[in-house]
């Protein structure tokens, strides 16, 4: 069994606990149904046992100070505005030094990464964030290597998840790592989630990025490109579309989404595939006619490349 250590602390974001909560109690709770064992126990720390507070007013109670903390496997720090405070807090940083040399994994979600570059521990490691605190965090700690768009990474023990919800995917990443493909992926039906993400995925969301953009050519190219997924669309459709040179367009594309054209396209024509599966009438033929694939064994060895089963694996899962 390994022991999980979660901080508590006034301001702490409760969504970000209860990330970590659920998604590595739910483990339990699926082994029990297969007659084994419970794999984790999940405690919470704290400066001390007295009631905090939560961003928006959740109280918590921690059930373990600090000094009292038993030996941990895992410890994980959620994010939360009191994060930065706590990332001046001398006591809390050496606790955090003391406790690196004996744990097998120290994760932090969100904002946590903050408490963590300040023990110093990540020093030309890699580390992310929530893509809004990237810049600041790189600017705080610059020996460290900040991924900004990443949904997580991991630097040998250390992982950490950007924003919310990505805790989420670093959770089951390392619940995969754990117990294996088929634990995780339950987990994550029960929990209404899609298959895991790889943690290289970007956090932005590609349509909600660009239906973001102050720029009425991108948002009419982005609903172009999903009114015709069905057909070849190659760089020169897409600079047409634009009234750009190709160059121009490659350039410009690459600068407000951080990817090149060609990947955007693939991650809507996934993200449709996806939500074809899950609907009556539609065979693995029919899916690629739909976004555009012309084979079928290619499509099912892209899809497998991204979220970690087959076609028909997530089709039958998620259905």
């Amino acid at each position: 069994m390994k022991t999980i250590g979660i901080l508590v602390y006034d301001q702490i974001q409760a969504v970000d606990l209860a990330v970590a909560l659920d998604t590595f109690g739910q483990v339990n709770e699926e082994l029990k149904k297969l007659g084994r064992e419970p794999f984790y126990r999940l405690l919470t720390l704290g400066l001390h046992t007295q009631s905090v507070k939560a961003e928006y007013g959740l109280s918590l109670q921690a059930e373990f100070s600090l000094d009292l903390v038993p030996k941990l496997d895992y410890l994980i720090i959620p994010g939360g505005a009191g994060a930065r405070v706590l990332s001046k807090n001398p006591q809390v940083l050496d606790w955090i030094r003391t406790q690196s040399p004996s744990l097998q994994r120290l994760l932090t979600i969100c904002t946590g990464a903050f408490l963590l570059a300040a023990t110093g521990l990540m020093a030309g490691k890699k580390l992310c964030t929530h893509w809004r605190f990237a810049q600041a965090l790189q600017a705080a700690y610059p020996d460290t290597k900040v991924d900004a768009t990443a949904l997580y990474v991991n630097d040998g023990k250390f992982y950490s998840s950007g924003g919310m919800t990505s805790g989420i995917d670093l959770c089951l990443a390392v619940i995969e790592e754990d117990l294996g493909l088929n634990i995780a992926q339950t987990v994550a039906q029960e929990l209404v989630m899609y298959l895991r993400r790889n943690g290289d995925q970007s956090q932005y969301s590609r349509p909600l990025t660009v239906q973001n953009s102050e720029e009425k050519r991108f948002v009419q190219l982005q609903q172009w490109l999903l009114d015709n997924l069905h057909r070849p669309i190659g760089l020169a459709d897409m600079a047409d579309k634009m009234a750009m040179s190709e160059r121009h367009f490659r350039r410009l594309f690459r600068e407000k989404f951080a990817l090149p054209p060609s990947q955007y396209l693939e991650q809507l024509r996934l993200d449709k595939a996806r939500s074809l599966l899950l609907c009556d009438g539609y065979n693995l033929q029919r899916v690629c006619e739909a976004i555009g694939f012309a084979s079928t064994s290619s499509f099912g060895r892209l899809f497998k490349q991204k979220f970690g089963c087959t076609p028909l694996e997530y089709s039958r899962r998620f259905t």
